[in-house]
């Protein structure tokens, strides 16, 4: 509702799908970044992927502060000065989205071109909320939404807030069986902890370093995402032996929750 504003920046909001390693977010927002810097009134281009950009007037009131995760991208793309090109910043938006929208389907990539609104900003230019009696009613009015959105002409880069089923595995600890060599499901608890999301063993000071540098304990990326390999993590029994933690864990598969989001104090998608 408001008119367009000349600004010297704007951003491209990047999704992979959930599931997808922060490697693989780097290296598409690296390319997509580079496609970018392709516009001739682009100067430099700024990637952060994992994790969320610097604060900004969309980032405070679209809630960009929170995105977080390895699927999650932005990059931040700045012009030439208004004095230095013809073009108006809106226009260029809209060069650079088609630039970057083939390229984006063919690495997997959900994109938004967000401009840096003249005044107050909403979550996106055209916004459907659906609420309901049950969560799967929802989705299922929400996604032909989505599907109406998509063959609407004029509307571009369409998304929505439902995450896709990801699977979850966990451990489920055989309380007899471990209370038989003296170990506490809480002491097994404790040892998958370290090796997978670590502990900070110390500080580590150097000259080069504005603040100090965490060490971290925990074992690398490679062994991490092998479940069999962390079964294989031993804790010391009671008499002092090493006992192997698969022998008193079973591994269960079920899905992991989806967010809920609420309007209002009412659940809405």
């Amino acid at each position: 509702m408001l008119p367009f504003d000349n600004k010297s920046e704007f951003q491209v909001i990047v999704n992979m799908p959930e599931g997808t390693a922060l490697e693989e977010t780097q290296r598409v927002v690296a390319l997509l970044a580079r496609e970018a810097m392709a516009q001739p009134e682009v100067v430099d281009a700024q990637t952060y992927a994992g994790t969320a950009s610097p604060h900004n007037f969309n980032r405070l009131v679209r809630h960009y502060y929170l995105r977080s995760g390895a699927n999650v991208a932005d990059i931040q793309l700045n012009l030439l000065s208004k004095a230095d090109r013809k073009q108006q910043s809106h226009e260029i938006a809209k060069q650079v989205r088609v630039r970057l929208a083939p390229l984006a389907a063919t690495l997997g990539a959900k994109i938004q071109v967000a401009e840096v609104p003249p005044g107050p900003p909403v979550l996106a230019t055209l916004v459907a909320g659906v609420y309901g009696p049950t969560q799967q009613g929802q989705k299922q009015v929400a996604a032909e939404l989505l599907e109406i959105f998509g063959r609407t002409r004029g509307v571009v880069d369409a998304d929505w807030y439902v995450e896709e089923e990801q699977p979850k595995k966990y451990l489920r600890v055989d309380c007899e069986k471990a209370g038989l060599h003296g170990i506490a499901p809480a002491a097994i608890a404790d040892a998958v902890r370290l090796a997978t999301m670590g502990s900070t063993a110390g500080l580590l000071h150097q000259e080069l370093e504005q603040e100090s540098v965490p060490i971290v304990m925990r074992l690398n990326k490679a062994e991490r995402v092998d479940l069999d390999r962390i079964r294989r993590i031993r804790v010391p029994g009671a008499n002092g032996a090493m006992v192997v933690i698969s022998e008193f864990t079973t591994v269960v598969d079920t899905r992991e929750e989806r967010n809920t989001y609420h309007k209002n104090l009412m659940p809405v998608t």
